[in-house]
């Protein structure tokens, strides 16, 4: 018996086979027109989805009423006498059953009616979008012809609707190809109105907001926001291109400061713009998108200007140390420093936003996490132009430095090219120059210290501190050179400034101890400032890393949203920290550059040096300095001193007429060389009236003796003595020239005078701090000059070629001389035991001299170098 069609779609619906596939075809594979048979499924769909609705509500009915009727025979049994609690639990066990069993069936047909009506509902969705897609996509077209846009989109979102109730359907390219065919003209037809909206957002939003409403509907809110952001900051662009920067390579610094005085007012417009953008944001987009619409403007501000800001920082001064450069580095540190500023109120406008947003209970479209890492990208890259001088901080250092101590070398040397000892005013001038451009070098070092800060933040500490080093030894050899040619000029006019001397040279000269006590000072103070700075960027470096860290953390936690604190504010410090570390960074990560700073700080700690160049040159520069006083302090003595060996006195007879009844008297020379020594406590004692002068004077005076070693190692060589052959018999470590000459080590030893009296300073305990200063200060060269003198006139001595007994009588009665001298001075370890030990020898009968030579103990280093002074006077005097 033949099935009708009915009763096939009928049996379909109730079947578990059921496919709404299968269930059209079915319906619509006779040769009837299809869009009536839809209509009649539709109709007949709706019969029986009506009759479904009516059979489900009869049975929910009547489960309401079974329900209640076996809850209340089930607590009736319950309550039942205890003799029949076996024979009631089995009825209610028979009653559960059964009544489980009609509920269960009738559950069962609940599930299948819901499913039948989910069913019924699925196909009439895909009926309904079936029998509207060619009426709703045909209506399409006029609408746009009309351009009626806002009916237009609601006809493509409803095309789409019915495209996704027909997947699965037969030929779904083609319906894809419609919209997308619809969704372009549609498109097409908004940008006029999307950008004569955004041309006039200023004055009217009403436009752009239906634009919002239509690209919404289109799910084209991304290309709005996008077309919405190039256009935002159109007016601070034209404002850029507009300035004009004039380059006068005459004068460079003209352009810097024009561009300097502009960029922050262009700044400060930028901020406008992104307040005035809050508000209009939170108009047009809601309240959700701000931070995120804030933070793309701020790039769209700065992404087309880069290439354009960079190459107007090379023009005020080029980020290649191999090009020459006219302009001032310190113009591309002060734009860098003016850019974080702006950045850190920049970041604060927009940290204030998302967190107030947050506080108002809204959810922002992007979590804190994301807007403070998109912000750190923006600064990187807004930073950019900078990154090149950052990278090459140390060779643009000592190319710009370079720049600047080069005339300063040139002044140096002129000031000391016209110098005559004959001329005491060009004397004058030249020294009170070098003490003024000694500071010179020190402001211009602490600057670069203050660029390294800011451009490199602690990256790289060694190079730039090398960089620094070198410079200041260079200015400090430029002025120790200076020094010397002073030295030249005055040992070049040696007789002229001999007949000239007076206190007012020894004055003068002084004063350049001023230029390496100035020089010592202020290289300590760096030294100072320098490791402050280094304790500051290790702990900024530090601390960086440690929020660097903890955002990482952040960021691989599965509740980062909620852990991530956005900071309200970042500072300056804070911005570089993270700039620097994209740049500088790169290739030294956190640790190492940390790691570099505390071996530098420590290098304080184990009393190291962190300018060990500058350090040395400035040892060089004081021992210039001194040498030079000593020069000239002791020019007389050095005169008259030099011929005294030749001195025709020294082979005098026993009947010369230079005899006197009053005995044998000092000689001029002697005489010249005492009256020199006495005369010079009151050259010096001007000089230390002045405390400041004095302070820095004695900040030079490190080792002063040491300048005259020279003439006891040449007096030492001269007796004869070897000096490497004996070391073995001398203090392990010692200095034996230095010891000789210090004279100490013969106590007990020498013939003739008073020991050396190191007790000198006793009467000093009721001085002033003042006063003792002072007297500190001409002992102290009284000290080396008499140090000198003698050593000088000692080595004169044994290279006279032979001594009479009465050139004997003349060595005596000289160096006796010389002795009151010193004592009169007063001046610890003055006279030397050797003054007196030689004058003996000299005066001594030959039996005499011969037996004090044999009984000399030769044991010791000491001795044996007595023995070998009293056997070369001895050949002097022909005795051996």
């Amino acid at each position: 018996m033949a099935v009708s069609k009915d009763d096939q779609l009928k049996d379909l619906l109730s079947s578990d086979r059921f496919s709404v596939a299968a269930y059209l075809n079915l319906a619509l594979n006779d040769e009837d027109d299809q869009q009536q048979r839809m209509a009649e499924l539709a109709l007949q769909l709706q019969m029986q989805t009506q009759s479904c609705h009516e059979e489900i509500g009869k049975i929910g009915a009547e489960l309401q009423a079974i329900l209640p009727r076996c809850s209340a025979d089930i607590g009736r049994v319950g309550v039942g006498l205890e003799g029949l609690r076996i024979d009631a639990a089995s009825l209610l066990e028979n009653t559960a059953i059964d009544t489980s069993e009609g509920v269960s069936s009738s559950l069962e047909t609940l599930g299948i009616l819901h499913a039948l009506e989910a069913n019924l509902q699925r196909s009439k969705e895909i009926l309904t979008a079936a029998a509207t897609w060619d009426t709703t996509l045909s209506s399409i077209a006029p609408l746009l012809a009309q351009q009626n846009i806002s009916e237009a989109v609601n006809a493509l979102a409803q095309l789409e609707n019915g495209e996704r109730a027909l997947r699965g359907m037969p030929n779904p390219e083609e319906r894809e190809e419609a919209i997308a065919k619809v969704r372009q003209q549609v498109s097409t037809m908004l940008q006029p109105q999307l950008k004569h909206a955004l041309a006039n957002m200023n004055t009217r939003l009403a436009p752009l907001q239906q634009c919002v409403t239509l690209y919404s509907k289109l799910n084209k809110m991304d290309a709005l926001k996008d077309e919405y952001i190039k256009n935002r900051p159109s007016g601070l662009h034209k404002s850029w291109f507009d300035f004009k920067m004039v380059y006068d390579e005459q004068d460079t610094d003209k352009a810097a400061s024009e561009f300097m005085a502009w960029l922050p007012a262009w700044y400060e417009n930028v901020l406008s713009l992104m307040s005035e953008e809050r508000r209009q944001s939170t108009t047009i987009f809601g309240t959700a998108m701000v931070p995120g619409i804030l933070v793309k403007v701020l790039w769209e501000c700065f992404r087309p200007l880069l290439s354009s800001f960079q190459s107007r920082l090379e023009n005020i001064y080029s980020s290649d140390p191999a090009r020459p450069n006219k302009g001032s580095f310190d113009s591309i540190c002060t734009l860098y420093e003016s850019t974080l500023q702006f950045l850190s109120l920049v970041y604060e406008s927009v940290a204030n936003c998302w967190i107030d947003i947050t506080e108002s209970g809204t959810v922002p479209e992007d979590d804190g996490l994301k807007l403070y890492r998109d912000l750190s990208h923006i600064f990187i890259q807004v930073l950019a132009p900078f990154s090149a001088y950052q990278k090459n901080l140390p060779n643009l250092e000592a190319h710009y430095m370079a720049g600047h101590t080069e005339p300063v070398a040139k002044q140096i040397q002129q000031a000391v090219m016209t110098v005559s000892s004959s001329d005491f005013e060009s004397l004058q001038h030249a020294t009170y120059n070098l003490q003024n451009m000694a500071h010179f070098i020190f402001p211009l070092a602490e600057g670069s210290l203050g660029r390294f800060e800011l451009l490199n933040a602690g990256y790289g500490p060694t190079k730039a501190l090398s960089t620094i080093d070198h410079v200041l030894g260079n200015h400090a050899d430029e002025l120790s050179m200076a020094v010397k040619s002073l030295s030249a000029a005055m040992a070049a006019g040696e007789k002229q400034l001999v007949s000239s001397f007076d206190d007012s040279h020894v004055l003068c000269t002084l004063g350049v101890l001023k230029v390496a006590g100035t020089f010592r000072r202020n290289v300590k103070v760096l030294e100072k400032k320098t490791f402050d700075r280094l304790r500051l960027l290790r702990e900024r470096i530090e601390t960086h890393g440690s929020r660097e860290r903890g955002i990482e953390d952040t960021a691989g936690s599965s509740s980062s949203k909620k852990a991530f604190t956005l900071p309200d504010s970042l500072s300056l410090v804070e911005i570089d920290s993270i700039v620097t570390k994209a740049v500088c960074g790169e290739n030294e990560g956190l640790t190492t550059a940390a790691t570099a700073l505390q071996r530098l700080i420590d290098a304080e700690d184990n009393a190291g040096r962190l300018f060990v160049e500058a350090e040395e040159a400035t040892q060089r520069l004081m021992k210039s300095c001194q040498l030079f006083i000593h020069d000239v302090c002791s020019s007389i003595p050095r005169q008259y001193i030099a011929e005294m060996s030749s001195m025709s006195s020294w082979r005098e007879g026993s009947e010369s007429a230079t005899d006197t009844s009053y005995g044998i008297l000092p000689q001029p020379y002697i005489n010249h060389i005492g009256e020199h020594l006495l005369t010079l406590v009151q050259a010096l004692e001007p000089f230390t009236s002045d405390r400041e002068a004095l302070s820095l004077a004695n900040d030079a005076m490190l080792d002063v003796r040491d300048i005259a070693l020279e003439p006891w190692r040449e007096f030492v060589l001269g007796t004869g003595y070897s000096v490497e052959s004996s070391t073995s018999f001398w203090s392990p470590g010692s200095n034996v020239i230095r010891e000789i000459m210090e004279g100490t080590c013969f106590t007990g030893l020498t013939l003739g005078g008073a020991p050396i009296d190191d007790d000198a300073d006793a009467g000093t305990d009721e001085q002033t701090s003042d006063e003792a200063a002072k007297t500190a200060f001409c002992d102290s060269w009284l000290d080396v000059v008499g140090l000198s003198v003698t050593g000088r006139l000692l080595d004169r001595i044994v290279h006279i070629p032979s001594l009479s007994s009465k050139g004997c009588d003349h060595l005596s009665a000289d160096l006796n001389y010389l002795v009151n001298v010193f004592s009169a001075l007063g001046i610890a370890g003055h006279p030397h035991p050797l003054l007196g030990h030689i004058s003996v020898v000299a005066a001594m009968d030959a039996t005499e001299l011969s037996e004090q030579i044999q009984a000399r103990d030769r044991s010791d280093a000491v001795g044996g170098f007595l023995y070998v002074l009293e056997m070369h006077v001895a050949k002097l005097r022909g005795i051996l």
